[in-house]
């Protein structure tokens, strides 16, 4: 094949027109974020979910320094946790492992008082432990979970905001 019709066939390709479904963010578009509301008592999760929507927005190229306008706001919602299983343990019941999840929400806002705009929704990111009987380890491992999961939701948010594909557990 020639390589005047490879490139011509190249230059075509590139210009398809292929953009995101939900437009996405144009570059020089930027976001700060901050969080408008956090229903856990555990802080550094809910900052953890902020590290995670600001990691996506910037690989992104969307990301803004400081708390101005516009900006994505979000919300820390709850923090879940269920047991898998329960084995008797020394006569009495301890779970197998345990889930650990967060969920949150964001939404972008051009001004203040301004509505929201590109609601992700409620999403949600889980994390798995293994049961130990030692109370220590299980707190640090909670804890760590936790703040794993708040990571991971905040990357999905930060995701559906600049109107990438992001899965939801």
């Amino acid at each position: 094949m020639p390589r005047s019709v490879v490139l011509v066939s190249a230059l075509a390709l590139a210009g398809c027109g292929y953009h995101a479904v939900h437009g996405g963010a144009a570059p020089s578009e930027r976001f700060a974020v901050v969080l408008s509301h956090g229903s856990i008592p555990d802080v550094v999760a809910s900052d953890e979910v902020l590290a995670g929507v600001r990691d996506s927005l910037a690989s992104a190229g969307a990301l803004s320094a400081g708390e101005g306008y516009p900006r994505c706001e979000v919300e820390v919602l709850r923090a879940d946790e269920t047991s898998d299983g329960i084995a008797a343990v020394g006569g009495q019941p301890v779970a197998r492992s345990t889930r650990v999840g967060l969920v949150a929400r964001a939404w972008i806002v051009r001004a203040p008082d301004g509505p929201h705009e590109r609601d992700t929704g409620d999403v949600r990111a889980l994390n798995e432990i293994s049961a130990t009987t030692d109370a220590r380890a299980a707190s640090f491992q909670y804890t760590d979970a936790l703040r794993a999961a708040g990571r991971r939701v905040g990357r999905s948010l930060g995701a559906h905001v600049v109107g990438l594909p992001s899965t939801t557990e």
